[in-house]
């Protein structure tokens, strides 16, 4: 036992300890190459972030090449975020066209008459508005509409005659 002493003994690192020396070595170094990569830092931060955010789950099981890993995974990240934005690229892309679309084809004068429309329903005498609004917009038939007021299918029929074509002369104004 002679020149054994308690300051020779070397205890072995904890493994926050392991990773903080991996974090330290190599976050800088994966933050340059996702820079490089996505061409924007705070994108590559948040990947590199992720990347370590794993590597702290996986720890335990990766080998010495770490290194290699890190810079594969950090690699795959920026590809996989790069797919991801390219997909809501196109369907940004997509929205704006067929906002163009809309716009093109009026549909703000159709939503407007939709507006006017909905206004002359609402104005109308009761009880052909509540007919009206349990035909068209409740999608009842005639025959409920009928057993739910206590009137008859007929006079249901004259009701919204009488509001199409109180709709139809509003609109023409």
């Amino acid at each position: 036992m002679a020149g054994l002493s308690i300051f020779n003994i070397r205890r072995k690192p904890t493994k926050e300890e392991r990773f903080r020396e991996l974090f330290l070595s190599m976050h800088p170094k994966l933050i340059r190459y996702a820079t490089t990569l996505m061409g924007d830092a705070d994108e590559a931060k948040d990947i590199v972030s992720e990347v370590f955010g794993r590597v702290w789950e996986e720890f335990d099981s990766l080998s010495e090449e770490a290194n290699a890993w890190l810079y594969t995974a950090t690699r795959n990240a920026c590809l996989n975020r790069l797919k991801h934005l390219k997909v809501e690229q196109t369907h940004i892309e997509a929205i704006v066209l067929a906002t163009q679309a809309d716009v093109d084809n009026g549909y703000w004068e159709h939503e407007a008459l939709l507006q006017k429309a909905e206004a002359i329903a609402r104005s109308l005498p009761e009880p052909t508005c509540t007919v009206l609004r349990l035909c068209y917009w409740e999608k009842q038939t005639y025959q409920q509409v009928a057993e739910q007021l206590g009137i008859s299918p007929d006079t249901v029929k004259k009701h919204i005659s009488k509001a199409l074509r109180m709709l139809r002369e509003e609109m023409n104004r």
